[in-house]
């Protein structure tokens, strides 16, 4: 068995987004705005926590490459 010599990525433990079968997470730049599976090149969107609660969106806990705070997410800087 090969080992994997390089080191991982660090990670810590975020909440994310559980509607029905799709998981939300936080984007890598800003924690705050939540990104569905194919962003950006599929699919675009981006929800705030309050928005996905609305919509019945769950939150889970998940440990993830670490994120940012403050980052600004454009539709020209996904």
């Amino acid at each position: 068995m090969k080992r994997n010599t390089h080191e991982e990525a660090p990670r810590d433990s975020y909440i994310a987004m559980q509607l029905g079968q799709i998981t939300y997470l936080p984007h890598y730049r800003n924690k705050s705005v939540f990104v569905g599976p194919g962003y950006p090149h599929l699919n675009g969107s981006r929800f705030s926590q309050d928005d996905l609660s609305r919509a019945g969106a769950k939150p889970v806990e998940m440990s993830l490459w670490i994120r940012n705070e403050h980052g600004v997410i454009t539709d020209t800087k996904p």
